[in-house]
C-alpha cells in the first residue's frame, strides 16, 4: 500500500469513527449507567386506591383533580366541574405499574433531550405529575417526559421520568398520557339523544323565521309541520341532521353559566322525545368560540298521552255503547298500554325499535341537574346544524328558496 493510500485511509477511518462517536452522544440513552428493575412509584404500587388528589403542572399552567366521593372527581380550575372517571383511572394504574429499566443522563444539560426539564424552564416541554392521598402524603411524584418506542433490535420501550430532587433520569417501562389543556381531563359528554326517539324538535335562529320539525312514531319519517300556502319541502331536505345533532354531543370547554355574557339575540332550539323529555338548547357565538346552555325537563311522553286517549275512548264507548270507537289510522302513534306492567303494544305497521337504542336510559330530571349550572362551548358542526336556517329545507311554490 502506498503512502498515499494509506493516509487516505486513515483519514477516513478517522470521519467514520468522529461520526460513530457523535451519533452516540447526541442519542438520548448514551448516559445509561445501572439497569434495574423496580417499582418507579413504590408508595402508589400499594395504595393506589389512597388517591386523592393529583395535580399536573405543564408549561402552561396547573391542573388540579381532585376526589369527591367514590370514583367520582372534580376539576378546580373548571370550578369543579365533574372528571372523566376513566381517565384519572388510567393515569393511576399507569403509574402504579411503571418499573425503572435503566438510569439515564444525570446533566442538566441533557435533561431537554428526554423532556425531563423542569417545566418552569424556558421552552419547557415537559409535566409534573403528583399524586396525594386525602391527608396530603406524596404517593408518586415525577417529571413525565417524552416516550421511547421499540424502533429495532430488543431496546426498550418505555417512558423518561425524572423525579424531583434527584439528578438521575430514568427510562420506566409503560406509557402516560398527559394532556396540557384542562377540558382534556373532563367529563366530555354533555347529553347523547337517540335520534330515532325524537319526537318534534323547534329551531328558532337569531334572525329569520323558526320552524317545526316532527313525526308521529319513533323512526317514523319527519316532516316540516308549518308549511304556508305554496310552500314544499325541498327534495332533498335532510331533517336527520337535526335529528342526529345531539347524538354524543360532546364539550369543548365548560363554564358556570353566570361566567358568560350572552349576547341580546341567541338562538334556540327545543327538542321533545317519545319517552317524556324536553331539552331546550340555547345557542350563541361568543368571541371566537360557539357556546350553548342545555335545559332539560320532564314532560308526559307522547306515548303515554296516546294511552290515555285511548282508555279515556274505551270508557266513553262502554257508556255510550251505541257508538262505535274511532279506529286508529295508519299515522296514530303506536301507544302503551295503561296496565300496570307497562307492556306496550304497537300500531301495526310501525317498526318496532326500542327508545333507548344504543341509549342508556335518560333521567330528565337527573339531566337536568347536572346540565343546569354550565354553559358549554361545543364545536362548529352542531352549533350549525341547531342553528340550521329555514330556507334550508323550504321552497316557495316558485321553486325558490
Amino acid at each position: 500500500m502506498s503512502p498515499k493510500a494509506f493516509v487516505i485511509l486513515a483519514a477516513i477511518t478517522l470521519v467514520a469513527v468522529v461520526g460513530a462517536v457523535f451519533a452516540v452522544l447526541s442519542q438520548p440513552g448514551t448516559t445509561t449507567l445501572q439497569v434495574v428493575d423496580e417499582p418507579a412509584f413504590p408508595t402508589l404500587r400499594e395504595e393506589p386506591d389512597a388517591v386523592a388528589k393529583i395535580v399536573v403542572t405543564t408549561p402552561g399552567g396547573s391542573i388540579t383533580l381532585v376526589r369527591e366521593t367514590g370514583d367520582r372527581w372534580a376539576a378546580l380550575e373548571r370550578y369543579g366541574y365533574p372528571v372523566d372517571r376513566q381517565r384519572v383511572r388510567e393515569l393511576v394504574v399507569a403509574l402504579a405499574d411503571m418499573r425503572l429499566i435503566e438510569r439515564k443522563t444525570a446533566q442538566p444539560e441533557h435533561y431537554h433531550r428526554l423532556q425531563v426539564e423542569d417545566p418552569g424552564a424556558e421552552d419547557a416541554k415537559s409535566h409534573l405529575v403528583r399524586l396525594e392521598s386525602a391527608d396530603g402524603t406524596v404517593l408518586a411524584e415525577a417529571i413525565i417526559g417524552n416516550q421511547r418506542h421499540r424502533l429495532t433490535g430488543t431496546e426498550p420501550s418505555g417512558t423518561y421520568l425524572r423525579r424531583p430532587g434527584e439528578a438521575a433520569s430514568w427510562l420506566a417501562s409503560g406509557g402516560v398520557q398527559i394532556g396540557d389543556d384542562v377540558a382534556a381531563w373532563l367529563d366530555d359528554q354533555i347529553v347523547d339523544l337517540n335520534g330515532r326517539a325524537i319526537e318534534r324538535i323547534s329551531i328558532q335562529p337569531a334572525t329569520g323565521r323558526g320552524y317545526v320539525v316532527e313525526r308521529d312514531d319513533p323512526g317514523g319519517e319527519l316532516r316540516l309541520a308549518d308549511l304556508g300556502e305554496g310552500e314544499t319541502a325541498k327534495e332533498d331536505a335532510d331533517f336527520a341532521r337535526l335529528t342526529g345533532a345531539l347524538s354524543g354531543v360532546r364539550l369543548e370547554d365548560v363554564k358556570p353559566r353566570d361566567q358568560v355574557s350572552w349576547p341580546e339575540e341567541s338562538s334556540l332550539a327545543q327538542i321533545r322525545t317519545f319517552d317524556g323529555l324536553e331539552l331546550t338548547v340555547r345557542l350563541a357565538q361568543i368571541d371566537d368560540g360557539y357556546w350553548a346552555t342545555f335545559d332539560a325537563r320532564p314532560i308526559e311522553p307522547a306515548a303515554a298521552t296516546a294511552a290515555v286517549d285511548e282508555a279515556a275512548s274505551g270508557a266513553e264507548t262502554k257508556a255510550a255503547p251505541e257508538t262505535a270507537a274511532e279506529p286508529a289510522s295508519d299515522d296514530t302513534p303506536a301507544a302503551e298500554s295503561a296496565s300496570a306492567e307497562g307492556a306496550g303494544a304497537r300500531a301495526e305497521g310501525v317498526e318496532e325499535i326500542s327508545l333507548e337504542e344504543a341509549n342508556e336510559p335518560i333521567d330528565p330530571v337527573e339531566l337536568g341537574r347536572h346540565l343546569g349550572k354550565w354553559a358549554y362551548r361545543i364545536p362548529e358542526h352542531l352549533y350549525n346544524r341547531l342553528t340550521t336556517g329555514r330556507s334550508e329545507f323550504v321552497s316557495g311554490p316558485d321553486g325558490t328558496s
